[in-house]
C-alpha cells in the first residue's frame, strides 16, 4: 500500500484532499483507515509515505492510531468474536475514533512538521516541500511523471515494496523478539492478577496488549478468552491499546517519529484509553 501510495499518488493530488482545518483533516484520516485493510504492522509504512508527502502531523498520527481498529477487517472479527455483546464492537471503535482523533490534534500542536520526524524522513519531506514550493513557483499545479507506462509503474511499486519491506522488516523482527522474549519470560498470571479490583482490571488488560503485540484482525478472539476474568471496560481497554500501542508498533514508530514524540504519543494514548474505560466503568454502575 505504502509503495503504490508513493508511485500512484502525487503529493498535490493527496494534499488537494486534505482539508486546511485542523479538525476537518481528521476526517480524511479516519475515512482511509476505514477504507484500508491495514493492521499496525503494516499502517506505520503506509503512515510514513503520508508525511514524506507532505500531509499534516495529526492527520498522519490518526490515521496510525486508527486504521488498524476500525479498518473493515478487525471490526469484522471483533462481531464475530463478541457476538453475544455487539455493543463491544461500537465501543471500540468509538473510543478507538475519539482516542486517536486527540491524540492526533495534541502531538500536532506540540511543534511543526519536520520537528516532529524522525532525521531521515524529515529531510525527506522538506526536500519534497520545496519541489512542490518550486513547482508552483513555475505555475505547474501538479507533478508530471513523463514517459512512465503502467509496467513501469509497477515495477517501480514493486521496488519501493521491497525497500520498504527490507527498512521495517528489521524493526519489526526486533519488536517480535522483545515480545516473544517478554511472553516467555514474564508469565501472564503475573499480569492478570493485579486485576482484583476495576482499576487495576484495566491497567492489566492494556499491560497484556502491550507485551503481547497481538494482531488487531485476531486479538478480539484472545479477548474473548479472558471475558470470564475480566470486565467488559478492562476488554474494550485491551481491544483499543493494544493495536495502538504494543512493541511492536513502538519500534515501527520510531521509524517515522522522534523518539520523545513518540514517548508522548504512548503517555497521552496511554491515559486516553484508561480514562475511556474508567468512564465506561462508571458509566454501566449508573445504569
Amino acid at each position: 500500500m505504502s509503495a503504490f501510495v508513493h508511485v500512484f499518488v502525487s503529493e498535490d493530488t493527496l494534499l488537494r484532499f486534505v482539508p486546511k482545518n485542523p479538525l476537518l483533516s481528521l476526517l480524511p484520516a479516519l475515512g482511509v483507515g476505514m477504507l484500508m485493510p491495514v493492521c499496525e504492522c503494516g499502517n506505520v509504512a503506509v503512515a510514513r509515505r503520508f508525511l514524506a508527502k507532505g500531509v499534516p502531523v495529526s492527520t498522519c498520527i490518526t490515521f496510525l492510531l486508527a486504521s488498524p481498529i476500525l479498518n473493515p477487517v478487525a471490526l469484522f472479527a471483533t462481531a464475530i468474536a463478541f457476538r453475544y455483546q455487539p455493543e463491544v464492537v461500537w465501543l471500540r471503535g468509538g473510543i478507538a475514533f475519539v482516542v486517536a482523533a486527540s491524540v492526533g490534534l495534541l502531538i500536532g500542536h506540540l511543534g511543526r512538521g519536520e520537528q516532529l520526524l524522525a532525521p531521515a524522513l524529515a529531510a525527506n519531506r522538506a526536500e519534497k516541500g520545496r519541489a512542490r514550493e518550486h513547482r508552483h513557483a513555475h505555475g505547474h499545479d501538479h507533478e508530471h511523471d513523463h514517459g512512465s507506462s503502467f509496467p513501469e509503474k509497477l515495477n517501480n511499486v514493486a521496488g519501493q515494496a521491497g525497500t520498504e519491506f527490507l527498512s521495517m522488516m528489521q524493526v519489526l523482527l526486533l519488536g517480535a523478539a522483545v515480545a516473544s522474549a517478554t511472553q516467555v519470560l514474564v508469565p501472564r498470571t503475573s499480569i492478570t492478577s493485579m486485576g482484583s479490583g476495576i482499576v487495576f482490571a484495566i491497567l492489566a488488560m492494556m499491560s497484556l496488549a502491550f507485551v503481547l503485540s497481538i494482531c488487531s484482525t485476531v486479538d478480539a478472539f484472545f479477548a474473548l478468552s479472558y471475558s470470564s476474568i475480566f470486565p467488559t471496560p478492562a476488554l474494550v481497554a485491551f481491544l483499543v491499546f493494544g493495536p495502538m500501542l504494543g512493541m511492536k508498533t513502538t519500534g515501527l514508530m520510531l521509524t517515522a517519529f522522534r523518539p520523545r514524540v513518540v514517548l508522548a504519543i504512548g503517555a497521552i494514548t496511554l491515559e486516553l484509553v484508561f480514562l475511556s474505560a474508567l468512564l465506561l466503568n462508571l458509566r454501566g454502575a449508573f445504569l
